[in-house]
Protein backbone atom coordinates (compact mmCIF):
# COMPACT_ATOMS: atom_id res chain seq x y z
CA UNK A 1 0.00 0.00 0.00
CA UNK A 2 1.11 3.72 -0.30
CA UNK A 3 2.06 5.97 2.26
CA UNK A 4 0.20 8.66 2.49
CA UNK A 5 1.59 12.38 4.30
CA UNK A 6 -0.93 14.91 3.75
CA UNK A 7 -0.26 18.95 5.19
CA UNK A 8 -2.78 21.52 5.23
CA UNK A 9 -0.50 24.70 5.21
CA UNK A 10 1.29 26.78 2.79
CA UNK A 11 3.70 25.27 0.40
CA UNK A 12 6.55 27.26 0.66
CA UNK A 13 6.87 26.41 4.56
CA UNK A 14 6.08 22.84 4.49
CA UNK A 15 8.81 22.23 1.74
CA UNK A 16 11.21 23.39 4.18
CA UNK A 17 10.52 20.68 6.50
CA UNK A 18 10.64 17.85 3.88
CA UNK A 19 14.51 16.35 3.37
CA UNK A 20 15.69 16.78 -0.16
CA UNK A 21 16.50 12.75 -0.81
CA UNK A 22 13.14 11.81 0.16
CA UNK A 23 10.89 13.30 -3.08
CA UNK A 24 11.94 11.07 -6.34
CA UNK A 25 9.69 13.58 -8.46
CA UNK A 26 7.15 16.39 -8.58
CA UNK A 27 4.02 16.07 -10.21
CA UNK A 28 1.69 18.95 -9.91
CA UNK A 29 -1.03 21.25 -11.71
CA UNK A 30 -0.07 24.44 -9.41
CA UNK A 31 -2.43 27.54 -10.20
CA UNK A 32 -2.17 29.60 -13.16
CA UNK A 33 -2.19 33.05 -11.86
CA UNK A 34 -4.90 34.37 -14.12
CA UNK A 35 -7.12 35.90 -11.55
CA UNK A 36 -9.14 32.23 -11.47
CA UNK A 37 -11.53 32.27 -8.72
CA UNK A 38 -10.80 30.15 -6.22
CA UNK A 39 -12.09 29.37 -2.36
CA UNK A 40 -9.58 31.18 -0.24
CA UNK A 41 -6.91 32.29 -2.14
CA UNK A 42 -5.76 34.99 -4.47
CA UNK A 43 -4.53 33.21 -8.05
CA UNK A 44 -3.41 36.53 -9.36
CA UNK A 45 0.18 37.69 -7.97
CA UNK A 46 2.75 39.98 -9.25
CA UNK A 47 4.74 38.04 -11.87
CA UNK A 48 7.99 38.08 -10.17
CA UNK A 49 6.38 36.56 -7.20
CA UNK A 50 4.58 33.71 -8.69
CA UNK A 51 7.92 32.81 -10.96
CA UNK A 52 9.80 33.01 -7.54
CA UNK A 53 6.96 30.33 -6.08
CA UNK A 54 7.91 27.99 -8.94
CA UNK A 55 11.52 28.66 -8.59
CA UNK A 56 11.00 26.66 -5.39
CA UNK A 57 10.24 23.73 -7.32
CA UNK A 58 13.88 24.18 -9.06
CA UNK A 59 15.92 21.45 -7.50
CA UNK A 60 13.45 18.23 -7.84
CA UNK A 61 12.78 15.98 -11.01
CA UNK A 62 9.66 17.55 -11.85
CA UNK A 63 6.69 17.21 -14.50
CA UNK A 64 4.10 20.46 -14.18
CA UNK A 65 0.96 21.40 -16.13
CA UNK A 66 0.53 24.70 -17.34
CA UNK A 67 -0.92 26.94 -20.41
CA UNK A 68 1.51 27.10 -23.25
CA UNK A 69 1.48 31.30 -23.04
CA UNK A 70 1.75 30.67 -18.79
CA UNK A 71 4.42 28.19 -19.68
CA UNK A 72 7.06 30.38 -21.46
CA UNK A 73 6.12 33.66 -19.36
CA UNK A 74 6.56 32.06 -15.81
CA UNK A 75 8.28 28.16 -15.91
CA UNK A 76 10.95 29.36 -18.62
CA UNK A 77 12.06 31.88 -16.29
CA UNK A 78 11.46 29.88 -12.80
CA UNK A 79 12.83 26.59 -13.73
CA UNK A 80 14.50 26.77 -17.27
CA UNK A 81 13.48 25.47 -20.62
CA UNK A 82 12.22 22.15 -20.11
CA UNK A 83 13.97 18.39 -21.26
CA UNK A 84 11.01 17.59 -22.69
CA UNK A 85 7.07 18.36 -23.47
CA UNK A 86 4.20 16.67 -24.02
CA UNK A 87 0.75 18.05 -25.23
CA UNK A 88 -2.27 16.81 -24.00
CA UNK A 89 -5.28 17.58 -26.31
CA UNK A 90 -8.65 17.77 -25.53
CA UNK A 91 -12.54 18.60 -26.75
CA UNK A 92 -13.77 22.23 -25.19
CA UNK A 93 -16.39 24.92 -25.85
CA UNK A 94 -13.37 27.13 -25.21
CA UNK A 95 -11.09 28.38 -27.71
CA UNK A 96 -7.79 26.77 -25.97
CA UNK A 97 -8.39 22.97 -26.51
CA UNK A 98 -4.68 22.13 -25.03
CA UNK A 99 -2.16 22.45 -22.02
CA UNK A 100 1.58 21.42 -21.60
CA UNK A 101 2.98 18.92 -19.69
CA UNK A 102 7.11 20.10 -18.96
CA UNK A 103 9.36 17.68 -17.45
CA UNK A 104 12.46 18.94 -15.99
CA UNK A 105 15.03 16.31 -14.71
CA UNK A 106 12.71 13.55 -16.19
CA UNK A 107 12.92 11.50 -19.29
CA UNK A 108 9.45 10.11 -20.24
CA UNK A 109 9.13 6.32 -20.44
CA UNK A 110 7.23 6.55 -23.74
CA UNK A 111 7.43 2.75 -23.86
CA UNK A 112 5.58 2.04 -20.94
CA UNK A 113 2.30 3.33 -21.85
CA UNK A 114 0.30 1.33 -25.41
CA UNK A 115 -2.11 2.87 -27.66
CA UNK A 116 -3.91 1.05 -30.50
CA UNK A 117 -1.91 1.20 -33.88
CA UNK A 118 -3.03 3.81 -36.34
CA UNK A 119 -3.53 1.25 -38.99
CA UNK A 120 -4.80 -2.41 -37.40
CA UNK A 121 -5.71 -3.31 -41.17
CA UNK A 122 -2.76 -2.44 -42.51
CA UNK A 123 -1.00 -6.10 -43.53
CA UNK A 124 2.35 -4.83 -42.07
CA UNK A 125 0.52 -4.08 -39.13
CA UNK A 126 -1.06 -7.35 -38.91
CA UNK A 127 1.83 -9.11 -39.61
CA UNK A 128 3.86 -7.16 -37.34
CA UNK A 129 1.44 -8.08 -34.63
CA UNK A 130 1.35 -11.73 -35.18
CA UNK A 131 4.71 -12.04 -35.48
CA UNK A 132 5.98 -9.76 -32.04
CA UNK A 133 2.47 -10.29 -30.12
CA UNK A 134 2.92 -6.96 -29.70
CA UNK A 135 -0.26 -5.11 -27.72
CA UNK A 136 0.04 -1.64 -28.96
CA UNK A 137 2.39 1.27 -30.00
CA UNK A 138 4.30 3.64 -27.54
CA UNK A 139 2.22 6.51 -27.08
CA UNK A 140 3.54 9.69 -28.69
CA UNK A 141 4.23 13.25 -27.43
CA UNK A 142 0.74 14.03 -27.81
CA UNK A 143 -2.66 12.53 -26.91
CA UNK A 144 -6.11 13.06 -26.82
CA UNK A 145 -7.94 10.17 -25.55
CA UNK A 146 -7.94 11.86 -22.09
CA UNK A 147 -11.07 14.03 -21.65
CA UNK A 148 -11.48 17.32 -19.14
CA UNK A 149 -13.70 16.77 -16.38
CA UNK A 150 -17.10 17.17 -17.24
CA UNK A 151 -20.07 17.98 -14.46
CA UNK A 152 -21.40 14.58 -14.60
CA UNK A 153 -17.93 13.08 -14.46
CA UNK A 154 -16.96 10.21 -11.81
CA UNK A 155 -13.85 12.82 -10.88
CA UNK A 156 -15.85 15.83 -9.99
CA UNK A 157 -15.35 17.22 -6.98
CA UNK A 158 -15.88 20.43 -4.81
CA UNK A 159 -12.70 22.27 -6.55
CA UNK A 160 -13.85 24.37 -9.72
CA UNK A 161 -11.15 22.74 -11.67
CA UNK A 162 -9.92 19.63 -10.86
CA UNK A 163 -7.88 16.92 -13.19
CA UNK A 164 -8.61 13.56 -14.68
CA UNK A 165 -7.24 10.75 -12.80
CA UNK A 166 -6.33 9.12 -15.68
CA UNK A 167 -4.18 12.00 -16.88
CA UNK A 168 -1.92 12.39 -13.61
CA UNK A 169 -1.78 8.20 -13.51
CA UNK A 170 -0.55 8.70 -17.29
CA UNK A 171 1.93 11.48 -16.49
CA UNK A 172 3.18 9.31 -13.02
CA UNK A 173 3.51 5.92 -15.22
CA UNK A 174 5.88 8.18 -17.95
CA UNK A 175 7.90 9.67 -15.49
CA UNK A 176 8.16 7.65 -11.97
CA UNK A 177 8.86 3.86 -10.84
CA UNK A 178 6.99 1.60 -8.14
CA UNK A 179 7.53 2.61 -4.50
CA UNK A 180 8.65 6.01 -5.92
CA UNK A 181 7.54 9.14 -3.78
CA UNK A 182 5.59 11.86 -5.27
CA UNK A 183 5.21 15.26 -4.05
CA UNK A 184 2.33 17.59 -5.13
CA UNK A 185 2.94 20.99 -3.32
CA UNK A 186 -0.41 22.13 -4.75
CA UNK A 187 -2.43 19.46 -4.15
CA UNK A 188 -6.17 21.44 -4.59
CA UNK A 189 -8.84 17.83 -4.79
CA UNK A 190 -6.72 15.44 -4.14
CA UNK A 191 -6.64 13.73 -7.80
CA UNK A 192 -2.48 13.04 -7.48
CA UNK A 193 -2.70 11.39 -4.14
CA UNK A 194 -5.55 8.81 -5.94
CA UNK A 195 -3.39 8.15 -8.88
CA UNK A 196 -0.62 7.37 -6.48
CA UNK A 197 -2.48 5.22 -4.45
CA UNK A 198 -3.91 3.41 -7.54
CA UNK A 199 -0.65 3.21 -9.24
CA UNK A 200 1.45 2.31 -6.37
CA UNK A 201 3.40 5.12 -5.22
CA UNK A 202 3.57 7.01 -2.19
CA UNK A 203 2.43 10.45 -2.08
CA UNK A 204 3.27 13.69 -0.11
CA UNK A 205 0.38 16.70 -0.89
CA UNK A 206 0.18 19.62 0.31
CA UNK A 207 -2.99 22.40 0.28
CA UNK A 208 -3.48 25.71 1.92
CA UNK A 209 -7.56 25.54 1.65
CA UNK A 210 -9.05 23.77 4.11
CA UNK A 211 -12.41 23.21 1.81
CA UNK A 212 -9.90 21.87 -0.52
CA UNK A 213 -7.89 19.63 1.74
CA UNK A 214 -11.19 17.60 3.61
CA UNK A 215 -11.94 16.88 -0.18
CA UNK A 216 -8.80 15.50 -1.02
CA UNK A 217 -8.10 13.77 2.35
CA UNK A 218 -11.41 12.07 1.57
CA UNK A 219 -10.84 11.17 -1.71
CA UNK A 220 -7.44 9.51 -1.44
CA UNK A 221 -9.00 7.23 1.95
CA UNK A 222 -11.80 6.49 -0.55
CA UNK A 223 -9.17 5.04 -2.90
CA UNK A 224 -6.83 3.16 -0.56
CA UNK A 225 -10.15 1.36 0.96
CA UNK A 226 -11.18 0.22 -3.03
CA UNK A 227 -7.38 -0.87 -3.00
CA UNK A 228 -7.86 -2.97 0.06
CA UNK A 229 -11.19 -4.33 -1.35
CA UNK A 230 -10.80 -8.14 -2.35
CA UNK A 231 -11.28 -8.93 -5.86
Amino acid sequence: MSNITLYLGDCLEVMKTIPDKSIDAVITDPPYNINFRYSKYKDYISEAEYINLITNLRKYPTAIIQYPEETMRYFVPALGVPDEVIVWCYNSNLPRQSRLINFYKIKPKFDEIRQPYKNPNDKRIKEFINNTKSDGARIYDWFSDIQQVKNVSLDKTGHPCPLPVELIKRIILLSTSLGDTILDPFMGSGTTGVACVQTGRNFIGIEIDPQYFAIAEKRIKDAQQQMRLPL
